[in-house]
């Protein structure tokens, strides 16, 4: 009996001890996943022209959200966030760089200028199954036109970065010109009468010589962004299907009918589209009418303090964009192909772009007007992003605008740009390569060995370039090399040298410093417009592309110069690329300790 009961309690202590244990244990189970979840370890961070120091500008709305961001992530979630930096010029090379040298950076920037290449040259992976997609900050209208390719998101976008195009006018100088304000644009807008024939009448009652010297100085409207009547008239000189394939636009009516109306603004002259005037022009009363994007708003009334009242209108559509879309651009974040910590960079593109919305976006949206508020909520609805099938195009897209300039037809400009237009869509489709990481080894040509074949004379239509090795007092140490050349003959530009790629190893996906000594051995040609440059080029051959551009005025004769400067994000990896050195409206000169190092973070 007693054995029993003795039995009784100490399985009654077991069990006890058992339920304390398994609660334990739950309890352990209960923690430790939450406790795993906190620790998704470090990330880089990739947005051009973002540095800690940007962290210092307490009014810097943008980079404090950054900042905040940053502190949430590395106090909840257990890593640090490492800043990878670069600056605005050719900043998307960075990102193929880190990938081709076997480092992708996690979290990168882009935008609707970047896609389809950045999906269809293999830069970013999914983030269907890192990022929140169902969070209420999102563009997700955006997202779907042209960050989704294959029922797959490449990029998030917050509401905030959804920018759309918009008409700034000087009110107060309408008034003053005898403008009723019902035939404003923001009244004829609200009429349903805002298209191009009243914004062109507009523009021209408002170009004027108000010196009374004969000549035009003040223009109806700045524009420096003169394809914007393309896109207003819903159509793009490239089309991009869903699987990011390109095709060329060139012969639509509506692209030919919108470079029509820029071409009759530039030469009828009551546009103007130099960015100096155009961006400044509403303070100085130099335009009536500006385009911008609709937070310029900001920048008239609060940076340059426009005294005059600014109102605001909605883009004028044309007369084919039947779908009523409005031209918008947005940015966002995405993660790299083959990026190391993918978990943890889908929680910071949450975390970024919820305290960009919160701590930057909706204050700098509040200073501006309630009814350009409201447009920006109504026109949402009706975006389209233009600016993303057309970055297939790269910078033929100004060479476009150029040709507005000079060419007798808008349907000629075309024609002569078509073939480059061509082949930049065939580029574009075409296969990615797998990016190869070529290191590169710095060097130094002095030319004390008294040869010169690093070198080939690049541009061989100019008769009067020789190139020889001097000393003596010709030389600027030693020996030199010498470049004979004379712009009476040869012109205001004479590109003259062209390192050897069988010699010398450049390549891109590198931020070089270059430098050398130069000395004219002749009185300039042109005083003060006389001077000395250099570029990466990516070959020899006729039509190769130039990268960077480090230039040095040449005042005296026979004074040597010390030239530096830097060339970064130089976007393609060809194993043809060399130094170009060229002069400016030039005479003969010497050149020497010719040195590219690569500059490093």
């Amino acid at each position: 009996m007693f054995a029993s009961k003795l039995f009784k309690k100490i399985l009654a202590f077991l069990v006890s001890i058992s339920m304390v244990l398994s609660l334990f244990v739950l309890l352990n189970k209960s923690q430790n996943p939450a406790q795993a979840a906190t620790k998704l370890g470090d990330i880089s961070f990739f947005r051009p022209g973002l540095t800690q120091e940007s962290f210092k500008n307490t009014n810097d709305l943008f980079a404090q959200a950054v900042k905040k961001a940053i502190d949430t992530y590395q106090k909840n979630y257990g890593g640090k966030i490492k800043l990878v930096y670069s600056d605005w010029n050719n900043w998307d090379t960075k990102i193929i760089t880190r990938m081709a040298a076997g480092d992708p950076i996690d979290v990168v920037f882009g935008g609707s200028g970047n896609f389809p290449r950045f999906y269809t040259k293999g830069y970013l992976q999914p983030i269907n199954n890192y990022v929140d997609l169902k969070a209420p900050y999102l563009n997700l209208r955006a997202m779907d036109q042209i960050f989704k390719y294959g029922g797959k998101y490449y990029l998030a976008s917050q509401y905030g970065s959804n920018h759309f195009w918009v008409v700034l006018y000087n009110k107060d100088l309408m008034l003053e010109e005898g403008i009723d304000e019902s035939e404003m644009p923001l009244a004829l807008y609200k009429k349903g009468k805002w298209n191009w024939d009243t914004f062109v009448a507009l523009a021209k009652k408002l170009t004027a010589d108000t010196n009374g010297d004969g000549k035009v100085d003040r223009y109806g409207v700045g524009c420096w962004y003169p394809q914007i009547f393309v896109y207003s008239n819903g159509v793009t000189y490239v089309t991009v299907d869903k699987n990011g394939n390109a095709k060329l636009n060139f012969d639509d009516p509506r692209v030919q009918k919108g470079l029509n109306l820029a071409q009759k603004g530039i030469k009828e002259g009551w546009m103007i589209t130099d960015w100096n005037t155009a961006s400044t022009g509403l303070a100085q009363r130099k335009i009536a009418m500006y385009i911008e994007r609709w937070y310029n708003y900001d920048d008239q009334k609060f940076n340059q303090k426009v005294e005059d009242e600014i109102e605001v209108a909605p883009i004028p559509l044309g007369p084919d964009n039947k779908s009523k879309l409005y031209p918008f651009e947005c940015d966002g974040y995405g993660i790299s192909k083959g990026a190391r910590n993918p978990k943890g960079a889908g929680k910071f593109i949450n975390i970024l772009l919820e305290s960009i919305q919160k701590y930057c976006d909706d204050p700098g949206i509040k200073r501006r007007p309630k009814y350009l508020q409201d447009f920006h909520t109504q026109l949402a609805k009706y975006s389209f992003y233009p600016g993303s099938p057309d970055s297939v195009l790269g910078n033929l897209v100004w060479d476009i605008n150029g040709a507005l300039f000079n060419a007798a037809s808008v349907s000629s400009a075309l024609a002569g740009l078509k073939p480059q237009a061509q082949q930049a869509v065939a580029e574009a489709n075409a296969k990615p390569e797998k990016p190869v990481f070529r290191p590169f080894k710095p060097f130094t040509i002095d030319f004390e060995n008294g040869k010169m074949d690093m070198f080939t004379i690049l541009d061989t239509t100019k008769k009067s370039v020789k190139l020889s090795i001097v000393s003596g007092k010709e030389a600027i140490k030693g020996k030199s090399l010498k470049v004979a050349c004379d712009s009476k003959k040869d012109g205001e530009w004479i590109d003259a040298l062209y390192t050897l790629p069988s010699k010398v190893k450049i390549y891109g996906w590198h931020d070089y410093k270059v430098s050398f000594d130069v000395k004219l051995l002749k009185a300039p040609p042109k005083p003060g417009d006389t001077y000395i440059y250099a570029q990466i080029i990516n070959s020899n051959k006729s039509g190769y592309k130039s990268y960077g551009w480090i230039t040095f005025k040449l005042d005296k004769a026979n004074a040597v110069y010390h030239v530096e400067g830097t060339i970064a994000g130089i976007p393609d990896n060809s194993t043809t690329m060399g130094l170009k050195i060229g002069i400016h409206w030039g005479a003969d000169f010497v050149i020497d300790n010719i040195k590219v190092e690569e500059v490093t973070q």
